[in-house]
């Protein structure tokens, strides 16, 4: 099996605001879920981009997950329920949160409620997230009212999300319209935008493939010198490296980070056979290195227990100078 076609098959993901802050510093004790009592919908300054006669909020819930809320003036009496992408690996934050408002502020413009859990804790978790949406779903109605309609918006990795929970709380057999609140849908329509829709393993095993090229290529991550481990594990638990080793490795390499005219023709080369082989832009090597290194170590230690979803030992390589030498001594 080639890798062009490999790709093919597998989902890829194309992949300053002063009330903020005040908010913020509401929940500095909320460094990891389950710190602390739940909090109520309480108003927040909106973060740039919402309109500026819309009205946001802030909470947190049962379970530790923090959320936004945002309600345009002229509500239409539609919500959309965001499910975000990631995973994120560190703890959740408001400041993400309120990314994703930013990001989708066109639906509060267009007359849409927007509602979004930062989930309950980092690493991947598709049930867990599904259910703390489903959450701040009741928590908006139960301030709020209910909507005329409820639509779950899932972006990337939260596209499995909505997926899940869409399973989870879409239309009960048997309902009819009157029929009590419990048997109703929860939601009237999901909407997957990049939705990551073939489970942890086929959407991140071209990561895997990116490690074992760039090792080959650079062979600093690890070094010679550092302990070796199995690339699926992306670091071993007890590692002390951090995103900035991660980039400070790379540059080395590849130059990435520098103006092209700075980089060594070693560094070139190196970039150049990572790049056409594995066949994913400059502008998102390092990010992919990241998630092939921080969410594997989190997939498969902490969510799977050491077990590896992952493989190579089939896979051709090509579109290097020396592509027998390459799939000779690439690890498997």
């Amino acid at each position: 099996m080639n890798l062009s076609f490999r790709l093919l098959m597998r989902t890829i993901v194309a992949r300053c605001v002063p009330a903020l802050i005040a908010t913020t510093a509401l929940f500095a004790a909320v460094g990891v879920a389950h710190a602390a009592e739940p909090v109520p919908p309480r108003s927040a300054g909106c973060p740039a981009s919402v309109p500026t006669d819309a009205q946001c909020y802030t909470g947190r819930d049962t379970e530790g997950a923090l959320y936004w809320i945002a309600i345009p003036a002229q509500w239409n009496r539609v919500l959309v329920m965001h499910s975000h992408g990631g995973p994120e690996t560190g703890a959740p934050t408001l400041e993400r949160g309120a990314e994703d408002l930013k990001r989708w502020s066109v639906m509060v413009k267009a007359g849409y409620a927007w509602a979004g859990s930062t989930y309950r804790r980092g690493g991947y978790g598709v049930t867990m997230a599904a259910e703390d949406t489903e959450r701040l779903r009741k928590i908006f109605i139960a301030r709020f009212g209910q909507p005329r309609r409820t639509i779950l918006h899932g972006q990337s990795y939260g596209g499995g999300v909505a997926a899940k929970g869409a399973e989870l709380y879409g239309p009960v057999a048997g309902a009819t319209p009157g029929a009590p609140s419990e048997l109703q849908p929860a939601y009237d329509g999901v909407l997957l935008t990049s939705g990551v829709l073939g489970g942890g393993g086929n959407a991140y095993e071209f990561r895997l493939d990116l490690r074992v090229v760039y090792q080959y290529v650079c062979r600093n991550h690890p070094r010679p010198d550092e302990v070796q481990y199995p690339l699926w594990m992306g670091l071993p638990l007890d590692s002390k490296m951090h995103r900035a080793d991660l980039a400070a490795r790379v540059k080395e390499c590849t130059g990435v980070g520098l103006p092209a005219a700075q980089r060594s023709p070693e560094q070139a080369a190196h970039l150049k056979t990572i790049l056409s082989v594995v066949k994913v832009p400059e502008r998102t090597l390092l990010s992919h290195l990241q998630w092939g290194t921080s969410l594997f170590q989190d997939l498969t230690q902490k969510r799977l227990g050491g077990r590896n979803p992952f493989g190579n030992a089939k896979v051709v390589y090509s579109g290097s100078d020396d592509d027998a030498a390459l799939n000779a001594g690439v690890l498997r």
